[in-house]
């Protein structure tokens, strides 16, 4: 596990299945890990310690962080996480929203949108989509693109970005 601000300075902050296990026994009702270098240094989710924290974990589990394809979702799910997030391959590839939503069902997949604030008058939207942990600009309107892919939800589901 890392701290950091807006991806910059990370430093390791503590052994991921110790922190998994503080916050189930804090009360925490859902487990997110992202590993934020993974897309950036252009590899897969580290499935060691996602099956170490899955092992331990009481909570909803979702891990995102180098999620490309069906096959790395796969992956994931057999080592026991309940959720799998994407932002980049979203992003790249939108059509993996629903083949992921088919496959697995809706409830197992999260769009993580990650976004920053432009300055006014620039040629690029106010609140734009970010890809790659922060380090490409997509020219996409965050609200847009939380509306795009939320299309399908039922009018009781909203579009969550973690």
């Amino acid at each position: 596990m890392v701290k950091g601000v807006k991806f910059v300075d990370l430093r390791d902050a503590c052994d991921p299945v110790e922190a998994a296990q503080a916050y189930c026994r804090e009360g925490a009702d859902e487990l997110v890990f992202l590993d934020i270098l993974a897309t950036v240094e252009n590899r897969k989710t580290r499935l060691e310690w996602v099956k170490r924290v899955a092992d331990v974990v009481t909570i909803p589990f979702a891990v995102g962080g180098g999620v490309a394809s069906i096959e790395d979702m796969e992956a994931l799910i057999k080592l026991g996480v309940d959720k799998v997030s994407i932002n980049t391959a979203a992003v790249k590839t939108p059509e993996l929203i629903k083949k992921a939503s088919q496959k697995f069902g809706r409830d197992r997949l999260v769009v993580a949108i990650d976004g920053r604030k432009n300055p006014q008058g620039s040629n690029v939207p106010r609140l734009e989509v970010v890809i790659k942990s922060g380090t490409e600009s997509t020219a996409l309107d965050i609200v847009d693109w939380a509306r795009r892919v939320g299309v399908g939800c039922s009018k009781k589901e909203e579009v969550r970005p973690l």
